[in-house]
């Protein structure tokens, strides 16, 4: 609970982000690298987030919001929905999440589909993008042998590393991502982490930062 308080805090505070794309196509390729690191390592993916704020003024952000349809049903495991924050009298932070607990073709097209919409993409053209895939694994995992394969395959620059019993989390810094985040007066674009939960059960989360310490 403490690191969800820890991420969720930090999700609704931060105001600085770098960007070096305002296009959502940029995004949809990273998505297609973390899954293809879980297919390449013969890893289930148990579970993928997608979450997208931006700040905007109420009536717009209304008018958006009623004019998109949501798979709130959590119809074939996948669970979508808007929510607003408001700031002041005119402007509201609108988020939208894609949370599904497997993957598929037809969770890739959904996800897709709306990430790809044009009035999805004009809306939400200048917002904050975080995206994770993880992964539960009954195999025996060294965590220290995971954490470098990843570093190799995403070619990560590593700027902190987070070293608790049984949980460890390193962010960093990749070039196949182009999104960017403040950390201690530098910039990072991928967190990952491995939890050890006995029994020989491990959690892979790797993703965009934020979203990779709350799961």
């Amino acid at each position: 609970m403490r690191w969800i308080s820890i991420a969720i805090l930090f999700f609704l505070t931060i105001s600085l982000f770098y960007q070096s794309s305002n296009s959502l196509l940029a995004d949809v390729e990273t998505i297609e690298k973390l899954e293809q690191f879980f297919v390449e390592e013969d890893l289930d993916i148990n579970l993928v987030n997608v979450t997208m704020h931006i700040v905007s003024n109420e009536e717009e952000a209304n008018s958006f919001i009623s004019n998109q349809e949501v798979n709130s049903q959590k119809r074939n495991g996948i669970n979508e929905k808007f929510s607003t924050v408001y700031l002041d009298e005119n402007r509201v932070k609108v988020i939208y999440e894609f949370e599904s607990n497997g993957w598929s073709n037809e969770t890739k097209k959904i996800l897709q589909d709306r990430m790809l919409d044009p009035k999805f993409r004009h809306f939400f053209k200048n917002g904050q993008i975080y995206s994770c895939f993880q992964s539960r694994t009954d195999v025996k995992i060294n965590s220290n042998f995971m954490i470098d394969k990843i570093s190799n395959y995403f070619e990560v620059e590593t700027t902190n590393v987070l070293n608790e019993e049984n949980f460890k989390v390193v962010s960093g810094t990749t070039k196949q991502f182009e999104q960017y985040i403040p950390l201690d007066n530098e910039s990072i674009n991928i967190q990952f982490a491995i939890r050890e939960q006995g029994n020989d059960q491990n959690i892979i989360t790797i993703g965009t930062p934020i979203l990779v310490i709350e799961y």
